[in-house]
């Protein structure tokens, strides 16, 4: 991911802060956060996460499908270990990709 410009929802200051504090409390999560570029979540965007993946979607899941959504012309891959986000992704047309998951190779692909 270095010298790649990142884009993320919003909600991803509350995940990423949260996932520094479980894993180093001592850690300071703002150098990472201050490599992304943040997506709003405003009703528009609300409209479409919340008709994003289907109901086994979780709801912050859906509104990061979205945010990628509103910026997939400028999108290179939506990057997610998580299996359902993935999929999600990938009905919607996004490229998906794990790097470092067992076979970097593979992309996710819609069911």
């Amino acid at each position: 991911m270095r010298g790649r410009d990142l884009v993320s929802s919003r909600v991803a200051v509350v995940e990423v802060t949260k996932a520094v504090e479980r894993n180093d409390p001592e850690a300071d999560p703002e150098p990472l956060l201050g490599q992304l570029s943040l997506i709003d979540l405003d009703p528009d965007l609300a409209r479409i996460a919340s008709g994003t993946g289907g109901p086994a979607l979780r709801a912050l899941d859906a509104i990061h499908v979205a945010s990628a959504l509103r910026v997939a012309h400028e999108l290179e891959a939506f990057v997610t270990y998580d299996s359902r986000q993935a999929a999600a992704a990938a009905a919607a047309g996004l490229r998906v990709l794990s790097p470092g998951a067992d076979d970097p190779t593979q992309e996710a692909t819609a069911p």
